[in-house]
């Protein structure tokens, strides 16, 4: 394998890993009653769909977490999916 090559798959090793599913168990566990949207979204990014005050992120395998917020931002209730 030529350097470049080795190099090129180097980086993309790299960026790949950096797209980890956090759609998980262990993530969906983390969330708690009274959290606020940005706190959720430092465990799982921003959400994948957004409906007034439900998000829903989805993960590989069919996996999906959705957290409903009341009016002033706050978990209310967690569901989960696929799991």
């Amino acid at each position: 394998m030529s350097f470049t090559r080795l190099l090129l798959a180097v980086a993309l090793t790299l960026a790949l890993s950096g797209c980890a599913d956090s759609v998980t168990l262990q993530n969906y566990n983390r969330i708690n009653t009274g959290m606020t949207l940005k706190q959720v979204e430092e465990i799982f990014g921003r959400p994948g769909e957004s409906y007034q005050g439900i998000k829903t992120w989805r993960g590989s395998g069919g996996r999906t977490i959705t957290v409903e917020f009341d009016d002033r931002g706050l978990v209310v209730n967690q569901t989960r999916d696929g799991f």
